[in-house]
């Protein structure tokens, strides 16, 4: 099954299909983004269409993309007002370019995303115009655990999830491109806490199922983290399940 066909059936299953809604995120986005009125906004994997509404509602101009079929199906039913299409972000050049692109959870499924993002900005963003992206963050315990099974073990956190995108890659492609960039994590229960036991009880047994590796230990993991959160919580500004980085041009 190809990431569009999977995403396809992730839209049409509806909210069970996703851990977690995203909300926390979006408002972080919204806050890494402020002001937005009269911005041009691209949305490039816009899925059903809530954050391009809360862009909108803010005064952005937006518009979105996303190459799921069922995703933008979803988007014109909910805000038919707004401007969707169906299109691999790659088809959408032309001589019109935007103040803003914006990404939620995209980067982490490309085959190159840095290489992309230059491309992104190159081709698709006005002089001095901003991308704000968000990804997965693995700078935490959720991390770790993933990073001993993927690189040791080769086992894969997900069928969708092709790269684990950490701050240090970030700030060595803004000091390539002489851009500058802010960050903000959120979602620090995901990388950390109580979401992140919800989490590995999905992923965990699946995962190690898939990698045909035995799942026995996974109740006594799962409950040794839990003991131990309260004394393994983080300070500071890139801890979080999540980061959003803001990148200047």
């Amino acid at each position: 099954m190809s990431l569009k066909e999977k995403y396809d059936k992730m839209h049409a299953q509806g909210p069970s299909a996703w851990f977690g809604q995203g909300h926390e995120e979006r408002l972080t986005i919204l806050q890494a983004g402020w002001p937005w009125a009269g911005k041009d906004v691209l949305e490039i994997g816009c899925g059903e269409g809530d954050l391009a509404a809360m862009m909108s509602s803010l005064g952005a101009k937006v518009v979105g993309f996303d190459y799921s079929e069922k995703a933008i199906e979803k988007f014109r039913q909910k805000y038919p007002s707004l401007r969707a299409f169906e299109h691999d972000y790659k088809n959408i050049y032309s001589d019109f370019q935007y103040d803003r692109i914006i990404m939620q959870g995209v980067l982490e499924h490309l085959e190159d995303p840095f290489k992309e993002l230059k491309w992104m900005a190159d081709n698709l963003l006005k002089e001095h115009g901003d991308i704000i992206t968000s990804s997965p963050n693995f700078v935490n315990t959720r991390g770790v655990v993933w990073m001993v099974l993927s690189l040791l073990f080769n086992v894969p956190m997900s069928l969708t999830d092709r790269n684990f995108i950490n701050p240090v890659e970030f700030n060595r492609f803004v000091m390539d491109n002489d851009y500058k960039m802010t960050c903000m994590s959120c979602d620090v229960s995901w990388g950390w806490g109580e979401d992140m036991i919800e989490d590995f009880k999905q992923r965990l047994p699946k995962a190690l199922a898939d990698a045909k590796m035995n799942t026995v230990g996974v109740p006594k993991l799962l409950k040794w983290l839990d003991t131990n959160i309260p004394i393994m919580l983080p300070s500071g500004n890139v801890h979080g399940g999540t980061i959003v980085y803001r990148i200047m041009t």
